[in-house]
């Protein structure tokens, strides 16, 4: 049941209008994804990636997943954040190194989990996250990336008792709002309802903190970016996809340069990691390359 209900919202979702997308809007091209927690652990970018892979053996693919753990659009950390070690970090102390370092044709962003730290409804730290939203897309567009896809946060995994207050809402209202968007290079993936609908139809949670969701969470991200781009995915187990030697190849090569390119281009987290040199990284992702299209000419 609960796989044909994930089925049904994918199916809905690839029949709204930003379905008229084209996967030829990455193939060839330099994607960088930005992004919290749940994008720095790569599921859903690593799903979405096979499946490109996969599904169109004869188009390439150049995918970086850049996501930081605890970052923020809105610059704002809540009081004793990480038992008070330091403070939520904000993309943009960063954002100017990945442009200019990664020269991305395409970015895909995933924020708003963080941005309302965790607090009830405030038109300030709305505005904010509004704010940051409206800056990101203003750098990325000023740095020649062509097309920006904003992916509305995740659910807050979280069922209230009576009166007692729901983050969520505070998600829907950033998602409302991303929703709105008509700016040129600029196209919003609704993410949140299509995970509200997902889980709404099933027991359990996507998440056991209500912020981190495992894999059938990562994978139902995947399918509803995928749905955007008119790809349809494979209604299959998740045992199926991780027992593919291809997803495995594209996940050994999505962890690698993930790694190498955040301590590129440098990042500050407790800490300041300062950019450093390659190294061998990308030579390595290609002889990684070479395997996958091995597998994909079969």
């Amino acid at each position: 049941m609960i796989r044909l209900a994930l089925a049904a919202v994918v199916a809905l979702l690839s029949t709204a209008p930003l379905a008229a997308q084209s996967v030829d809007a990455l193939a060839g091209k330099r994607v960088v994804v930005l992004g919290d927690s749940n994008t720095q652990a790569g599921g859903y970018v690593g799903f979405t990636t096979y499946y490109l892979e996969k599904l169109y053996p004869e188009k390439t693919f150049d995918v970086l997943n850049l996501g930081l753990a605890s970052e923020t659009l809105s610059g704002l950390s809540e009081d004793g954040h990480a038992g008070g070690a330091f403070p939520r970090p904000c993309l943009f102390e960063r954002l100017g190194r990945v442009l200019e370092k990664a020269r991305p044709d395409v970015v895909f962003a995933c924020y708003g989990m963080n941005d309302g730290i965790y607090l009830p409804p405030d038109k300030d730290r709305t505005a904010a996250f509004q704010k940051g939203v409206t800056r990101l897309v203003e750098q990325c567009h000023a740095a020649g990336v062509k097309q920006v896809y904003l992916v509305t946060p995740p659910v807050y995994d979280f069922t209230p008792k009576a009166g007692e207050f729901n983050y969520d809402a505070v998600l829907a209202e950033y998602a409302r709002w991303e929703t709105t968007l008509k700016t040129p290079g600029v196209r919003v993936i609704d993410l949140h309802t299509a995970m509200r609908k997902a889980r709404d139809a099933r027991a359990e949670p996507f998440s056991k903190d209500k912020v981190h969701f495992g894999d059938d969470g990562h994978l139902l991200v995947a399918r509803t970016i995928l749905a955007a781009l008119g790809v349809k995915a494979p209604d299959e187990p998740l045992a199926t996809i991780k027992a593919d030697p291809l997803y495995r190849l594209v996940e050994q090569k999505r962890a690698l340069r993930s790694a190498a390119w955040m301590r590129h281009t440098g990042y500050t987290r407790e800490k300041t990691v300062r950019p450093e040199p390659l190294g061998s990284a990308e030579a390595d992702a290609s002889r990684l390359q070479e395997k996958i299209d091995a597998l994909r000419r079969r």
